[in-house]
């Protein structure tokens, strides 16, 4: 199976920050859709593991959860580092993580 994994800046590091409505996220998103669409048809990719941070990571995972509508042989794996990892977490962060599955 053929695997892609994800990790990347957290939002502080980020040029929009935690503004997602930003027009340079909007394009990062798009384009990660894109580059995981053609992984997915062209390459035969099925298997993406995130990193599942807030910020790049996040945004990477609730992309391939958008394309399992479309693909619904393709998984997500979460490389979560330890149990601790969320527990900093405000309630909204939880909230969104929740419901992206």
């Amino acid at each position: 199976m053929k695997t892609c994994c994800f990790t990347g800046h957290r939002p502080k590091a980020l040029p929009w920050g935690y503004d997602e409505n930003d027009m340079r996220c909007v394009s990062f998103k798009s384009n990660i859709r894109f580059t995981v669409e053609n992984l997915i048809v062209e390459n035969g990719y099925e298997k993406f593991i995130s990193g599942m941070a807030m910020g790049a990571d996040i945004i990477c995972a609730e992309v391939v959860l958008s394309l399992k509508n479309i693909y619904p042989h393709i998984k997500l794996e979460c490389a979560v580092p330890n149990y601790a990892f969320t527990e900093s977490w405000t309630d909204r962060k939880s909230t969104r993580l929740n419901s992206s599955h």
